[in-house]
């Protein structure tokens, strides 16, 4: 009889890495390492946080999860700081393109294509049935 259950990725860790190896050479054409690793970034003034950016590098792409400024300090070029420092972050672990979604009608959308983000996809019905969109750069 086969159960499914709810389980940890702790769980399953041992098991994944040993199929997804398996199938590397199809996918890949070669054998190849999964490398994650998560950043967190802060912004200060005066030892208070006016900002963060959140998100992660997996495998050659930085995922940027959040950007959150202090209201009465948008507009001052901090969250286009931190966003570079993710990016940084990202060439040096050789990401070759920042990826992100977006609210579609945001002002984030239009901060990020004054960074050279371009939207590639339109995600219609999402999260709480907005509208978002798929945004990347090539960090090469």
């Amino acid at each position: 009889m086969i159960i499914i259950e709810r389980t940890t990725r702790d769980d399953i860790k041992a098991f994944n890495k040993k199929e997804w190896h398996g199938v590397d050479i199809e996918h890949y054409g070669k054998p190849v390492e999964w490398n994650d690793q998560d950043f967190i970034f802060k912004a200060t003034e005066n030892g208070q946080i006016i900002g963060t950016i959140t998100g992660k590098f997996q495998s050659g792409v930085l995922y940027i999860d959040s950007v959150i400024i202090a209201k009465v300090k948008r507009g001052l070029g901090i969250g286009k700081k931190l966003t570079e420092k993710a990016e940084d972050f990202g060439k040096e672990l050789k990401a070759h393109k920042a990826h992100l979604i977006t609210g579609r009608d945001w002002e984030a959308a239009k901060f990020y294509e004054t960074l050279g983000y371009v939207k590639i996809a339109d995600l219609q019905n999402h999260h709480f049935r907005k509208d978002f969109v798929i945004y990347e750069k090539t960090l090469e």
